[in-house]
């Protein structure tokens, strides 16, 4: 990468680089894509395709409808409530 390409890049982020600064930056994002195209060059043929690096399953219980305390018992200690509802402060907006 050159010079001018940095301070373009840096223009779009809305970043100012003095000229010592972009040539160290020209250098290191000219190493990365270098290293970046040493592993384009890797044989992955024989590979299979991951979703993940651990080979272990995620393990779920089934969800089983069970019977559920009243409304009135978890309403019980709460500092703010309503008939039916929690309530808390606004959030949002």
């Amino acid at each position: 990468m050159t010079i001018e390409e940095i301070h373009a890049i840096a223009s779009l982020a809305r970043l100012k680089f003095t000229d010592e600064q972009a040539a160290a930056f020209a250098k290191e994002f000219t190493d990365i894509v270098s290293f970046v195209n040493v592993l384009t060059s890797v044989d992955l043929s024989d590979v299979e395709p991951m979703s993940s690096v651990n080979a272990q399953m995620n393990v779920l219980r089934d969800d089983v409808m069970g019977d559920s305390i009243p409304t009135s018992d978890a309403l019980a200690n709460a500092p703010k409530k309503n008939e039916a509802f929690f309530k808390v402060p606004k959030v949002l907006g």
